[in-house]
């Protein structure tokens, strides 16, 4: 099996490192990384330089162009991939030892799902943990009204997804991966968990969902009105929506107080 990772770049050097390093020679499982940098001008450079000349069994594609945005970036890599199984990793996120294996291993073991995600730790800009996002069974519904539970950066797609024409939809900047998700979902692709940390995610100040609170709101308002089937305005729709976004944190309650997750 073959694993494809994007990683969409532009002055994050302070932590890429973390992230190359993460993405290493693991049993059974061909790598190539596939980077897209928006002409850097920080550390990233030296970094790219660095791991190009590295010799150690991953196939690595690194292209410094100008690029129309992360989400397109992000597509761009997609449609270079040669994997059997498709991902992106953002320069502020790393995988955890093993993490690549586990996937791999849980694919070949489970050919009817088309998206595996895993769960996800926070840490810091000093790669200090925040918190552990626990992440839950796959429920379309719960995705849809309660939020993106699902990290980017701990899920995996089968190269049929793609194949299928399904990219991101670049007119989402904040919430492309729960549009995208949502989705997948809608059209009747098969997700399952991994009930183990398969990444981390950096937490810091220049995070987009941390400067783009309002774009995040009106994003998410876009996706539930899309997919949620339920017909009328969106002052009457809206109230429905926050109700069930209710009903599924008291689920979400109950798991964890259950040791469910």
């Amino acid at each position: 099996m073959k694993i494809s990772i994007v990683t969409p770049s532009w002055n994050q050097g302070r932590f890429f490192r973390r992230c190359l390093e993460s993405i290493h020679t693991v049993p059974g499982v061909a790598l190539e990384h596939i980077v897209l940098d928006n002409c850097s001008n920080d550390e990233t450079p030296g970094l790219l330089a660095e791991f190009a000349a590295r010799q150690d069994g991953v196939e690595r594609r690194f292209i410094v162009e100008k690029d129309e945005g992360q989400t397109r970036a992000i597509n761009d890599g997609f449609r270079m991939a040669t994997g059997d199984v498709l991902c992106w990793l953002n320069t502020d996120e790393y995988y955890h030892d093993g993490t690549l294996e586990t996937v791999a291993n849980f694919l070949q073991l489970n050919p009817q799902v088309d998206v595996v995600y895993g769960d996800c730790d926070f840490v810091d800009a000093d790669n200090r943990l925040v918190k552990r996002r626990r992440s839950f069974d796959f429920s379309a519904s719960m995705l849809l009204y309660y939020g993106c539970y699902i990290s980017s950066c701990a899920t995996f797609l089968r190269r049929r997804i793609i194949d299928a024409g399904e990219f991101l939809d670049p007119d989402f900047r904040v919430a492309m991966d729960y549009e995208y998700y949502t989705r997948l979902a809608a059209h009747g692709y098969a997700f399952d968990h991994i009930s183990k940390p398969l990444a981390s995610f950096t937490w810091h100040e220049a995070n987009i969902s941390r400067q783009q609170k309002q774009r995040s709101r009106e994003e998410r308002s876009r996706i539930q009105a899309t997919y949620s089937g339920i017909p009328g305005p969106d002052p009457l729709r809206r109230p429905i929506f926050d109700a069930l976004a209710i009903c599924w944190r008291g689920v979400r309650g109950l798991k964890r107080i259950s040791g469910q997750t």
